[in-house]
């Protein structure tokens, strides 16, 4: 088997597409600046960091950081909304690399509400740490 940074996001855009909750969203695969609210809800998957920690000479541990976020227009409810994205965007995720056979952990779950404008718009930022093994040549343990 092999293991990527790409195919760590692939995985989890496949497993929240799949999920009924997620599934309405529209996904890009990289989070630009302002999203109109018309485009809302969005989400997207990003490996924005990886720590390599050397195992022996010739093999290594990768654990890479795999963030969902996901955007939203919300009223009164928009926190409770967001907090049901996270739950969804977790069972989803974990179920999928376990399928996978790839350690993947939660991390950590931030949610921002932003009121400044006409609409409430909410973020949701699911952390998780995807663990895997490689070798020099490229080669996935």
């Amino acid at each position: 088997m092999t293991i990527s940074r790409s195919q760590i996001r692939s995985r989890a855009r496949a497993a929240l597409a799949a999920n009924p909750r997620m599934s309405g969203f529209e996904q890009i695969s990289a989070w630009t600046g302002n999203i109109e609210a018309s485009r809302l809800p969005v989400l997207g998957a990003v490996t924005p960091g990886e720590r390599i920690d050397p195992e022996t000479w010739s093999h290594y541990q990768r654990a890479t950081v795999l963030q969902v976020v996901a955007k939203r227009l919300g009223r009164d409810d928009l926190e409770d909304q967001l907090d049901a994205d996270a739950d969804a965007i977790e069972a989803a995720t974990l179920q999928s690399f376990a399928q996978w056979g790839v350690d993947c952990v939660p991390v950590s779950v931030s949610i921002t509400l932003n009121g400044e404008g006409e609409q409430r718009i909410g973020t949701v930022v699911a952390e998780f740490r995807v663990t895997w093994h490689r070798d020099l040549s490229g080669q996935t343990l």
